[in-house]
């Protein structure tokens, strides 16, 4: 568990409040293009990326309206979530920032510059291991998506390639999201 200290971080939750950039429920100006799909939230990508053998579940988050919805589609019971998730999960979450910054590079960009050095936080009531909980005047958690954030910052401001979506395509099975071959049909998660 990290603990940050509220007046010296960056903190988003909110898709139109201050840092709502990093949500990944905010609308993107421009879509990503993974696949043969166009995702209008990152959101929507990192859900998808949990099936890699089920294109058709990839397309019907693809086409959810809204993050939430992608995010429930994501998270239903017995869809064929791949079995190896779990340990390829963050770096699938580092792919999916990529993805999310080159689609909207200048607005990305310009919010990061604007953190300096301050930790960005993820502000969750329910995640302490994506986010950080609020207590007192201070966030407690593994703010994994936060820290993420801030490894991108860092590796763009020392034109790491790490920095590049490409980077991670090699290092994740994401199915036709980042033109592997889809694996074969995964048999449904028992209930």
């Amino acid at each position: 568990m990290r603990v940050y200290i509220k007046e010296k971080a960056c903190l988003f939750r909110f898709t139109k409040a201050a840092w709502g950039a990093f949500s990944n429920f905010q609308p993107l100006a421009v879509p990503i293009v993974a696949g043969p799909w166009s995702f209008q939230f990152s959101e929507s990508l990192y859900q998808a990326a949990k099936f890699p053998a089920r294109p058709d579940v990839q397309q019907r988050i693809a086409e959810a309206p809204t993050a939430r919805q992608a995010a429930a589609i994501g998270r239903t019971p017995g869809l064929g979530i791949d079995p190896g998730w779990n340990a390829q999960r963050v770096d699938v979450m580092r792919w999916v920032l990529r993805m999310k910054r080159e689609a909207n590079a200048a607005e990305i960009d310009a919010v990061l510059a604007e953190t300096g050095e301050r930790p960005i936080v993820e502000v969750s009531t329910r995640d302490s291991w994506w986010g950080a909980r609020p207590v007192a005047d201070s966030f407690e958690g593994h703010n994994v998506l936060g820290r993420l954030w801030m490894e991108l910052r860092q590796q763009l401001r020392e034109a790491d390639p790490a920095a590049r979506s490409g980077a991670w395509t090699g290092r994740i099975r994401v199915g036709c999201l980042s033109g592997a071959a889809p694996l074969a049909q995964a048999a449904p998660e028992s209930a």
